[in-house]
């Protein structure tokens, strides 16, 4: 075989190669993208679900413990308060449970709700730049004072970033649109971070464990 038939058999063979694996592309599988983690919380215990006798028992459904900041009746801090939710499927879905069970407001005694009734959640969401944003649906008669409106701030932002994975800090829209403030005393034009002075430092860790003072005979 001469050189030149040697080059044009090569060059034949190259073009075949090459169509091959272009037709063959599309039918390659691709690497399936990790979903973004967001769950921070720990898995919660169980539930004990009893049938009745003869039934089949129904499984149990898997549930996380969260962490939501409510404030006291004096409104000067917010305090934890721990719950058991159905452990959602995704960051939107976790962020709207979250502005839920805000919205239902505490069940410790001496906590009060931290949102207004007449504040709705638009939508949320989450970047991969580790930012969660919340759109609110303000009605536009509410009225805040400022340590009331430094309280849902920081009850919102606290919250997500308590319990949202791979969440640096919160974006709170109103009503769909950027806005500077939500009643005119807390800055709302750049990403909150973590609004750690508005939350009660915990009790020192043998406060449980002292004992009463004995009663005077």
């Amino acid at each position: 075989m001469s050189r030149r038939a040697a080059v044009i058999l090569l060059a034949t063979l190259a073009a075949g190669v090459g169509a091959l694996l272009f037709v063959n592309r599309s039918g390659l599988p691709r690497l399936a993208r990790r979903p973004r983690p967001f769950l921070r919380v720990t898995p919660a215990p169980p539930p004990i679900v009893t049938a009745p006798p003869g039934a089949t028992p129904l499984p149990a459904v898997e549930t996380v413990r969260v962490t939501l900041f409510f404030p006291d009746q004096t409104g000067a801090q917010l305090y934890p308060e721990e719950r058991d939710l159905p452990k959602p499927a995704g960051g939107s879905v976790f962020l709207q449970a979250l502005f839920a069970e805000l919205q239902k407001g505490p069940t410790r005694e001496g906590l009060i709700p931290a949102l207004p009734a007449k504040m709705q959640l638009r939508n949320a969401f989450l970047l991969r730049d580790g930012e969660a944003v919340l759109d609110l649906a303000v009605d536009s008669g509410l009225t805040y004072g400022s340590e009331e409106e430094l309280l849902i701030v920081a009850s919102l932002v606290d919250t997500v970033l308590q319990n949202v994975a791979d969440t640096t800090r919160v974006r709170i829209l109103v009503n769909g649109e950027p806005a500077e403030t939500l009643g005119g005393h807390v800055d709302l034009t750049r990403p909150l971070l973590f609004l750690r002075s508005v939350v009660a430092p915990p009790p020192p860790a043998d406060a449980e464990t002292t004992p009463a003072p004995s009663p005077t005979p």
